[in-house]
């Protein structure tokens, strides 16, 4: 288990990133993809829980998505929620209840055919793993979550930083190009941009020559 005394910078800075990430996925408009059908009044109340968890009201949060829960146990959106609020409460520690929370979130995925919720939660495992050490499982997480949604954009953003801080450069430039292929305006899309030019898991990866011969310097960087 990770000591929070020896966590550099960089890493704390990297963790935070990564659970953001996971949260604005579900107000993105990539989410376009999600194949469950929702009244407008979950939709508002997922966003409403989106923004406890970014301003970091992670109590507010919690009793809003069980008060929720308690009338819609099987909704995959609040039981993602319940997921990422479990990892969040103890963001370098035990993950314990985020994983039990995490197996029933597949369980129902599986169970209501949403190949979408059962691909966040493999990619939330694999954020998971990650914060726990444990390398090689995150990203075997996240190869399967690709294999499951060969489009999700965090999921190709997770394996794009995971080459990039290893130093595996060409690796990282196959996710990459996933990335613009799939995307492509992506020169005019902010949350693309922002990750190619800020994100702290393409640190290194913003110092390789191609990287910034054929991304950076195609976004004015």
């Amino acid at each position: 288990m990770p000591n929070n005394d020896k966590i550099s910078d960089r890493e704390l800075a990297l963790r935070k990133e990564l659970a953001k990430r996971t949260v604005d996925m579900h107000s993105s408009n990539r989410v376009e993809r999600v194949s469950a059908e929702r009244s407008p009044e979950i939709i508002e109340i997922g966003r409403e829980i989106s923004r406890l968890i970014n301003e970091e009201m992670l109590e507010q949060a919690r009793e809003r998505l069980q008060s929720e829960l308690r009338k819609h146990p099987d909704e995959l959106m609040f039981l993602n929620f319940q997921m990422i609020l479990d990892g969040l409460d103890k963001p370098y520690g035990n993950y314990n209840h985020a994983k039990i929370a995490g197996a029933k979130l597949i369980e129902k995925a599986l169970e209501q055919d949403n190949a979408y919720y059962a691909m966040a939660a493999i990619n939330n495992l694999g954020l998971i793993a990650h914060n726990e050490g444990h390398d090689e499982f995150s990203l075997a997480m996240y190869l399967m979550a690709h294999f499951i949604d060969r489009k999700a954009f965090s999921v190709l953003c997770n394996l794009t930083g995971w080459y990039s801080r290893r130093g595996k450069y060409e690796q990282a430039m196959q996710w990459v190009n996933k990335i613009i292929e799939n995307n492509p305006d992506w020169q005019s899309d902010e949350e693309i941009t922002a990750f190619f030019t800020s994100n702290e898991s393409l640190h290194n990866l913003r110092q390789y020559g191609f990287f910034k011969q054929n991304v950076l310097s195609k976004i004015g960087k």
